[in-house]
């Protein structure tokens, strides 16, 4: 029983059925900054001749073609794909805009508390509030440089990848 379930592995992955194929987002020649999709995992992706974004779940992930639940796409035809959700930047750019948000808060919340200490009576001083709308305006700022398209043109490239591909240096 097992020796006929090792050798139909063997022969499935002699034919390349069980090679797993990545969807690979990547500017110029750094690698740091790859974004990658796997089958199974949603994509929000434009197509150059439809003008609207489409989201859909990867099924197939070949060199000539990307199969979707509903499309059958080349990977010459996407123009944008939507990367707001997955590029990790976007986490680490979401939690450095808390900290100026925070710190507005916690320079508020102790001039109140030392007022209401030292006078009796809620009184925030005129400085404590330029600091603290110039905190929250960073916020704001900052809050809008997030990462939301991948456009494919110049530098920027859609390669489809096979695992061996993936773990060379």
């Amino acid at each position: 029983m097992v020796l006929p379930l090792i050798s139909l592995l063997l022969v499935a992955y002699s034919h390349g059925l069980l090679a797993q194929n990545y969807l690979v987002l990547q500017k110029g020649e750094n690698q740091k900054t790859r974004i990658q999709y796997q089958v199974g995992e949603s994509i929000t992706y434009k197509l150059k001749d439809i003008p609207y974004y489409m989201t859909d779940i990867i099924r197939e992930i070949q060199s000539e073609h990307l199969l979707f639940g509903e499309n059958i796409v080349a990977p010459w035809q996407i123009e944008v794909i939507d990367v707001s959700a997955k590029d990790e930047r976007n986490s680490t750019l979401r939690n450095l805009t808390l900290l100026p948000a925070a710190a507005a808060l916690l320079l508020l919340t102790a001039e109140t508390v030392n007022s209401l200490y030292a006078d009796g009576r809620v009184e925030i001083s005129q400085t404590s509030l330029v600091i603290s709308g110039g905190l929250l305006g960073s916020a704001l700022i900052m809050s809008q440089v997030r990462y939301r398209k991948f456009r494919l043109k110049g530098r920027r490239k859609l390669l489809v990848l096979s695992q061996e591909d993936w773990t060379k240096p």
